[in-house]
């Protein structure tokens, strides 16, 4: 699955969504992560660069710091009385977003409901007539203002212990138990979950919900990478889930019914700490190696939490570009949102792929690549696609299709990883 279960919005609008942009950039470069402008607004004057500060740390995966600057903001003696509140609708969508990646939706909904009444008074009237940011108007936050902390682990994770995996579709898949529940109901159900480091949130399918009889409560996002086709999402009741010696409590998965995979996203990896992910383990460890990764993953995100994503800086070409890291596809390297009108017809491969809209035609042209990361400079098969781009007008992904050369190296929580070559257990 490619970034599967986004979130970007939470039911189907009848506006058209925008993204507003403030006037100090940092919407924009949050969602791009874009941390040298955010660390130069930073270092402005006025009250703007608390914002810019929370921002900061968010593309840098350091949620605590940016839950530090943004308290500050949303406290700060200049920030209060500012008539138009820019800034203190910048740094609570700023909290409200670092919440629901911390597994606080109560306090996601909390907080959005305050977004949500800045953004009325102070943003929609600026807007063209049907025009609307989402994110803020659609979601039904009152249905979530009682949901319990998602996704802790019962036990700290044991460096050195690993799970066993399954590459034989082309992408990670480890198998666990489905158990319990705060209904109260017995379960123990044996699962296949995706390892799919381009998910935001751990996923479930509708289908599998009703089969477990867990109860589904709708409106809590939905995916607009296709506005004339919005996946509605909605968030099953907790359960806990069983990988290997790994026990999470209270996983609250999101429910679509057009994907009809089990996966396992950032919330959950989030509790992991340092990894390695191989072709036929995924290894806790103490620490990422020294040395293994040279530079700091960049994370793209809207201010609300949203399509929150791993980019690993590559040069592509002549260009720096923050590629999304996504296990959950078998691409070994991919462009999205170019034109193949001038590709010869012969050129174009044509396949049916899995997608947030369920399988999907795809076409795309194969090309190869010199691509520096981590130090080295490698030439990669690449597939340039017309599928629509997310978050950059040109989007890349690596996939996991360089499992049999790299290891992939990942810490969620501290906003590190990197693409290594391979060891042996």
């Amino acid at each position: 699955m490619s970034a599967a279960v986004v979130l970007s919005v939470a039911t189907p609008s009848s506006g058209r969504d925008v993204v507003v942009k403030d006037s100090h950039g940092i919407t924009v470069a949050v969602m791009q992560g874009n941390s040298a402008v955010l660390e130069g607004i930073g270092k402005s004057e006025g009250p703007g660069h608390l914002a810019a500060r929370a921002g900061y740390h968010r593309t840098r995966g350091e949620i605590a710091q940016s839950n530090r600057w943004a308290d500050t903001c949303i406290a700060d003696a200049a920030v209060v009385p500012e008539k138009s509140q820019g800034v203190m609708y910048l740094c609570r969508s700023l909290r409200a977003g670092n919440r629901l990646l911390e597994g606080d939706i109560q306090g996601w909904a909390a907080d959005m409901q305050k977004v949500r009444a800045l953004y009325q008074q102070h943003v929609a009237p600026s807007l063209r007539a049907g025009e609307e940011v989402s994110a803020i108007t659609a979601p039904a936050f009152d249905a979530f203002s009682h949901w319990p902390r998602s996704a802790m682990l019962a036990a700290p994770a044991t460096p050195g212990s690993w799970l066993p995996l399954s590459s034989k579709a082309g992408v990670p898949v480890v198998s666990g138990k489905i158990q319990g529940g705060q209904d109260e109901k017995q379960r123990d159900i044996d699962s296949d979950f995706i390892i799919d480091t381009g998910a935001t949130r751990s996923h479930i399918s509708r289908k599998a919900a009703q089969a477990m009889g867990l109860a589904v409560t709708d409106g809590f996002a939905i995916d607009n990478t296709l506005p004339n086709q919005p996946v509605a999402i909605g968030l099953a009741a907790p359960v806990d889930v069983q990988l290997g010696d790994l026990h999470f409590k209270d996983v609250s998965f999101t429910v679509a019914d057009q994907i009809q995979f089990n996966i396992i996203g950032l919330d959950l990896l989030y509790r992991l700490g340092p990894f390695v992910l191989k072709p036929a383990e995924l290894e806790l460890l103490r620490a990422l190696p020294d040395g293994a990764c040279k530079q700091p993953l960049g994370a793209t995100s809207a201010l609300w939490g949203g399509q929150y994503s791993l980019r690993l800086p590559m040069r592509i070409g002549k260009r720096d570009e923050l590629v999304l890291l996504d296990t959950g596809t078998d691409v070994t390297l991919e462009a999205s949102g170019m034109s193949l009108a001038t590709s010869p017809q012969a050129s174009l491969v044509q396949r049916r792929r899995w997608t947030m809209h369920g399988l999907e035609p795809v076409r795309y042209t194969e090309a190869t690549a010199p691509v520096t990361f981590n130090g080295r400079t490698v030439t990669l098969q690449t597939q340039v696609s017309d599928q629509p781009a997310t978050v950059f007008p040109v989007s890349w992904r690596v996939g996991f299709g360089l499992r049999n050369d790299y290891d992939y190296y990942v810490d969620v929580a501290a906003g590190r990883g990197c693409l290594a070559p391979r060891t042996v257990r």
